[in-house]
């Protein structure tokens, strides 16, 4: 494991570096095929360097602010608030001492403790099942929720000789990469572990595959959320006339989008496998992370694959993705599958369990991706420890959160919460997403100027918190940002009421930064909406 160890740490410090001249926006100071030599004073910074490697140009950090594009740092940022889980949050305390002890681990110069890299990912593998798992299930990482959808296709695709129809649910509402990856194509110009590539030209081996991508709707044009039984209605009738054409079907289960809307039920989605068996592979897209263990438990029972990630909900830092295999599935997967060389880009080899990473072995070209495990190891310190909080407490938490929106929301009558002002969704889960348009500015434009001065001082030196919430998400014409829950927020409010608060006492930290966001929201608006001609504002752009 020495020789894998320093591989590496040599691909990442080609990647790293790499970056750095191509984006001129990534410094690196540190080779990370230096760590193992380092001085322990030097930790931080490495540790720093690696959470941001092994990802794609949406986790490099600028070079004058040192935030990526989503405002998120490499360390913890305690005097910003956060509530844009939905986007991305910037690495908690809790996942950032995680984090950083098992890197000194790794960097042991003691052999005979030093981590070995294998075990830790087969360590990391097995805590995500262990929490979301069932038995004979498989997890296989992801550098993001985007390359979840490239590790599907690969499973649908290479289980069959038919062409292939990758149904896909509110690609505008899942991710903006989402439909070029669901057809095979690289979705932007970088990969997480290979450099540059050509966007939206398909990877190295599906060059020639027959896949064809159908998008379902969730909206109507109007943004207005259309009946559940007409989403499973279209489901079905796609599905049913590509396996009439000779297609097999790969079928999307949306469990939440960047709103916190379902679509296409998993009843609907059970009775379209059951009427193709063999042809019809159901993925559950829950990437957000906002169902219970149980609904994931679920699911893998079904047969489905499941998508997830560590940075949305779990409030681990960007980009952390996995694809969690039922293991009725696991023998036609080792069995008949061909991954596409071009895979290798953006999956390295202990990313895989060794069951099928020694099936794959011609695939991979990078050993190991040091960046990815260390978000995974940030996000599953939070992850588990809201394992521990009972699930009731957990619901009364979110809930209480939905109704502090809901009321500072109602304050504001140029404000509105996109799909109605109930605190739970029709399922009957507290609602941990909550959109906000604004009534007198609905615009992609105006939202986006508020969510940038949002995220940045008013004027110099103004003493207002960085406010953090979810990018605006264009709907019918409207645009709403997006106040979020996240696994940290619980955790934190739990820990207060196990020293003895009231849940509205324990809350308190939280309504604090709710009241600051919104007055900065107010503050903002006032200032620079003078006029309902947006171009009265464009100098704030």
């Amino acid at each position: 494991m020495d020789l894998l160890a320093r591989r590496a740490s040599n691909d990442t410090e080609v990647q790293a570096v790499s970056l750095a001249r191509k984006s001129e926006r990534l410094t690196v100071q540190t080779g990370a095929a230096d760590l193992v030599r380092s001085e322990p004073g030097h930790l931080q910074a490495q540790l720093n360097m690696l959470l941001v490697s092994g990802g794609d140009e949406r986790i490099w950090p600028d070079a004058v602010t040192g935030s990526s594009k989503y405002g998120t740092t490499p360390t913890p940022a305690p005097n910003e608030i956060f509530f844009s889980s939905s986007t991305a949050s910037t690495i908690s305390p809790r996942g950032y001492a995680a984090a950083g002890r098992v890197l000194a681990a790794i960097l042991d110069q003691d052999r005979a403790t030093r981590l070995d890299l294998e075990d830790w990912f087969d360590g990391l593998r097995a805590r995500l099942l262990a929490l979301y798992g069932i038995d004979g299930a498989q997890a296989v990482l992801a550098g993001s929720g985007t390359e979840t959808e490239l590790l599907a296709l690969a499973f649908g695709r290479g289980s069959t000789v038919r062409p292939l129809v990758n149904i896909v649910v509110a690609p505008d509402e899942t991710g903006s990469g989402v439909r070029f990856a669901a057809a095979g194509q690289h979705f932007l110009a970088t990969t997480s572990l290979q450099g540059d590539v050509v966007a939206r030209t398909r990877l190295a081996g599906w060059e020639e595959a027959d896949i064809r991508v159908e998008a379902i709707e969730i909206r109507k044009p109007n943004g207005d959320l259309r009946p559940s039984v007409d989403v499973d209605l279209d489901a079905a009738q796609i599905a049913m006339r590509a396996l009439h054409n000779g297609s097999d079907v790969l079928l999307h289960v949306l469990d939440s989008s960047k709103t916190g809307v379902a679509g296409v039920s998993r009843e609907a989605a059970a009775r379209i496998a059951a009427a193709a068996p063999g042809r019809v592979t159901v993925l559950v897209d829950a990437c957000q992370m906002r169902c219970a263990p149980a609904r994931v438990q679920s699911d893998l029972h079904q047969g489905f694959l499941v998508m997830v990630t560590g940075s949305k909900f779990a409030g681990g830092p960007p980009f952390a993705g996995a694809l969690l295999l039922p293991g009725a599935l696991m023998p036609r997967f080792a069995a008949g599958a061909n991954l596409p060389r071009g895979l290798g880009a953006y999956s390295a080899a202990l990313d895989w369990p060794a069951r099928l990473r020694e099936r794959f072995t011609g695939v991979f070209t990078s050993p190991a991706n040091l960046g990815l495990g260390l978000r995974w190891e940030a996000a599953l310190a939070e992850l588990e420890t809201l394992a521990t909080i009972p699930l009731s407490l957990q619901g009364a938490i979110f809930t209480s959160f939905a109704h502090e929106v809901v009321e500072r929301v109602n304050a504001r009558p140029w404000l509105r919460i996109l799909d109605g002002n109930h605190p739970r969704l029709p399922d009957g889960r507290p609602r941990t997403i909550l959109p906000l348009v604004m009534v007198d500015h609905p615009t992609p434009e105006a939202a986006g100027i508020i969510h940038r001065k949002l995220r940045a001082p008013v004027t110099p030196g103004d003493g207002l918190a960085n406010c953090h919430v979810g990018q605006p998400v264009s709907l019918g014409g409207a645009a709403a940002l997006r106040l979020c829950a996240s696994a940290p927020m619980a955790n934190l409010v739990a820990e207060r009421m196990s020293a003895g608060y009231s849940l509205r006492g324990a809350m308190a930290p939280v309504r604090e930064d709710l009241d600051r966001l919104f007055a900065k929201w107010s503050l903002i608006r006032d200032r620079i909406f003078k006029s309902s001609d947006i171009s009265s504002v464009q100098e704030f752009n």
